[in-house]
């Protein structure tokens, strides 16, 4: 999405201020050159705000007497006493992701003066009423209820998921194109043989790192091998042990998309006790990133989603700001240079050191390689 028109951020901050009782019905408005000073525009801009704000019957004007609230706008604009979120998906490789997305929206709710609780997530009843509520990444096994719910008219907002089905409202970041342009980045580094691991089944927004993924290969004129896409178990102990087992098999990787950052660290662990060196011996982007990247021994590329925008507007969504049916919000790229050509395109003898991987003694208790 494009930068928010100024006439429509007026409009927003008026809507906010009737939602939270900050503008009782039948006050009137300062006037318009009042407007002009204090949100820094043109009278044109201004005015353009308050007659669509007078059409879509927030406000009502009163010839010679001023503009006013409209009563009938503040009485439908009620507002729940307090917002539900629940979370579909809590678990130790998305722990820090949730945790950013419930700093949006608690300080976005907090400007509405809403409080915010969290619905259990094993209570059986959790898809019964979903009005006023903020579904946090649910799963591909939830979308049946999501529809039915879309359907009977609750309102509602998926969050870190394309909720693409009839009637359905939702915030995600664009992992598809950012997966796309971090594997373009490997590939015109010169590599071509680029592992993409750690996906997770049932999660809509891992399966768009996979089709970006795919978007990235085939824009380079090469197919997709099933084999080079590697899913991870959901216990970060077990995934280091699956990512040594596949490289043992796959000595010509030269590079790796981790599709989170649990994934990514695994990577970094493996790669530290075998001795090989990123990126000289091994290209590294991962999506995703906690605090403490930039102190890493190697810090990885990475690509980073917006989590706690993407809860603000979430709440924005739901309360009317944003009158939009779906957000995809841009990730952004980190270089911090764990990207090499592979060795075959530097000059000088090769460094891969293909032979550690292959001799190294990594085990692994449970394989999801497909």
């Amino acid at each position: 999405m494009g930068e928010v028109p100024h006439y429509l951020m007026i409009k927003r901050e008026i809507v906010r201020l009737i939602r939270t009782g900050k503008l009782l019905p039948n006050v009137s408005l300062p006037g318009r050159w009042k407007l002009t000073e204090q949100y820094g525009c043109s009278w044109a801009t201004v005015n353009r705000a308050i007659q669509e704000l007078i059409l879509e019957g927030e406000l009502y004007a009163e010839k010679g007497r001023g503009t006013f609230v409209n009563p009938a706008a503040a009485e439908r604009a009620e507002l729940p006493r307090t917002l539900s979120v629940l979370l579909c998906s809590f678990n130790e490789s998305v722990y820090d992701s949730v945790l950013k997305m419930i700093e949006g929206i608690r300080e976005a709710a907090g400007t509405f003066g809403i409080p915010v609780d969290f619905a259990n997530v094993q209570d059986p009843g959790r898809f019964i009423n979903l009005d006023h509520r903020i579904i946090i990444t649910p799963g591909l096994s939830d979308y049946p209820e999501l529809t039915k719910a879309a359907l009977r008219g609750d309102r509602f907002i998926v969050l870190g998921s394309e909720f693409r089905e009839s009637g359905g409202r939702w915030v995600s970041s664009d992992t598809r194109e950012g997966t796309r342009k971090a594997v373009g980045q490997l590939l015109a580094a010169g590599h071509r043989r680029i592992l993409l691991f750690g996906l997770q089944r049932g999660l809509p927004n891992y399966e768009q790192k996979a089709r970006g993924y795919e978007d990235a290969l085939h824009e380079y004129g090469l197919e997709t091998d099933q084999e080079w896409i590697v899913y991870r178990p959901e216990y970060a102990t077990d995934v280091e042990g699956l990512f040594g087992c596949w490289m043992r098999e796959h000595p010509g990787c030269s590079a790796v998309f981790a599709a989170d950052y649990t994934s990514g660290l695994a990577v970094l662990g493996w790669a530290m006790k075998i001795g090989i060196h990123i990126p000289t011996e091994l290209s590294l982007f991962v999506m995703g990133e906690v605090d403490s990247s930039p102190y890493l021994v190697m810090p990885p590329n990475s690509i980073v989603q917006p989590f706690a925008e993407m809860g603000k507007q979430a709440v924005r969504m739901l309360f009317g700001e944003d009158d939009v049916q779906w957000v995809l919000l841009p990730c952004r790229l980190i270089d911090r240079h764990s990207v090499m050509p592979p060795p075959e395109c530097r000059s000088g003898p090769s460094t891969f050191a293909g032979g550690k991987v292959a001799a190294a003694g990594d085990s692994v208790s449970g394989r999801s390689l497909t």
